[in-house]
């Protein structure tokens, strides 16, 4: 059930109660706009896909700049909020750490230096071009009682799909009848075709069929979209109305459910992540704001963990969008000297990533969130302690 979610244009009309001080920030992040994952899309269509000048999963030109414009507006709040000064910062009051690929590792740098420009501020990141342990949204336990739990949730999950019209939508656009898959691998109609679990210790939570497929051509398209490609080519210029676009996103939000988002597996694969947010949170001596880049696996199942209420993004076909941001706030309460949660989705609508508009005072939207365990008041507050005891208990 939904909770009380509101959407705010401008960072100074966000709820600022007189005598709440601004002492914490948290930032768990998405890159932003990169080139599509999949390598081989040629066989899932006899359309000529387009051509990017980058490698598959680098981040591009486009969301670099669009990631350091948000670099600079989140500085600018946090400024605003006094919980930074005008000077350049230490380790002490700001520290940033991004999953070790190409595109979360670019993307944070390219946030540094939107947010702090020339100022000397390290992006942490390991040394290689692969998924940090912290970040990894991977199966660990090897217990056979919690695989069989996973393994069951992940299939009635499947199991209750309204994805048909989905993926009529999408045989249609690619022409899958005459593709590679349909006369190689007799994969003609991914409304026919079942999915399949895989499960494997030290891998992250996955399905193999149309839902796989699926996922991979419409993250293709909508990373053409948001990249500014001419329209004939996103899609080959058969997705021309936002209910076509809706339906097809069903299958990338869908495929995220399945993997990550419910509370038994996402506490599994997310449980280093949510113990590295909880250390910032119990440490007196930690930076004022930590900025952490991952990705929209991390956002799902970290946000499944902990039990945030339902949300819809507004003007999104993403649940987890490019480039958007979960913010966690400790605020305190200086009349009854207690301390208080506050946590916003910041976002690009997709136009606006289109478009590629700079992130100001009239864009990002802040969507309001809300914790299960967690009620919030009529500003968005929670209690501090509550929220802690949530994390405490992962």
């Amino acid at each position: 059930m939904a909770g009380k979610f509101n959407v705010y244009i401008f960072f100074n009309l966000l709820s600022i109660v007189i005598g709440h001080e601004l002492t914490q920030v948290v930032i768990l992040s998405r890159h932003n706009i990169r080139t599509p994952l999949t390598v081989n899309l040629e066989r899932l269509s006899p359309n000529v896909w387009p051509i990017w000048d980058q490698q598959a999963g680098y981040l591009t030109a486009k969301g670099a700049r669009l990631e350091e414009h948000m670099g600079e507006y989140i500085s600018k709040w946090l400024k605003k909020e006094n919980l930074l000064s005008e000077n350049c910062p230490d380790e002490n009051s700001v520290y940033t750490y991004a999953n070790g690929l190409q595109r979360t590792r670019n993307s944070a740098k390219a946030f540094v230096r939107g947010a702090f420009r020339s100022c000397n501020v390290t992006v942490h990141s390991i040394n290689s071009d692969k998924m940090d342990p912290t970040f990894h949204p991977i199966l660990r336990n090897t217990s056979n009682v919690l695989r069989n739990v996973i393994i069951k949730e992940m299939q009635e999950k499947l199991n209750k799909l309204e994805l048909n019209q989905s993926y009529r939508d999408l045989e249609e656009i690619i022409d899958l009848e005459n593709s590679d898959l349909c006369k190689k691998d007799n994969v003609c109609s991914f409304v026919n075709t079942k999915d399949v679990i895989y499960y494997e210790i030290g891998e992250e939570p996955n399905v193999e069929g149309p839902l796989a497929y699926g996922n991979s051509i419409v993250d293709s398209f909508i990373m053409s979209y948001y990249e500014g490609m001419p329209l004939d080519k996103v899609g080959w210029g058969k997705i021309t109305t936002t209910k076509k676009w809706e339906s097809l996103a069903k299958i990338t939000k869908e495929n995220q459910n399945i993997r990550f988002n419910y509370s038994i597996l996402a506490k599994e694969v997310a449980k280093p992540l949510i113990n590295y947010i909880k250390e910032l949170f119990d440490n007196e001596n930690a930076p004022k704001f930590t900025l952490l880049h991952g990705h929209d696996s991390n956002l799902n199942s970290v946000m499944a963990a902990i039990g945030f209420k339902y949300y819809v993004l507004p003007d999104q076909y993403e649940h987890t969008p490019i480039g958007g941001k979960l913010i966690l706030q400790k605020w305190h309460d200086k009349e009854l000297e207690i301390d208080l949660l506050k946590v916003n989705y910041v976002y690009q609508t997709v136009e606006q990533l289109r478009e590629g508009i700079k992130a100001t005072d009239e864009s990002p939207l802040w969507c309001e969130m809300e914790i299960s365990g967690c009620p919030i008041d009529e500003n968005g507050y929670c209690h501090w302690e509550d929220f802690m005891n949530i994390l405490r208990a992962l």
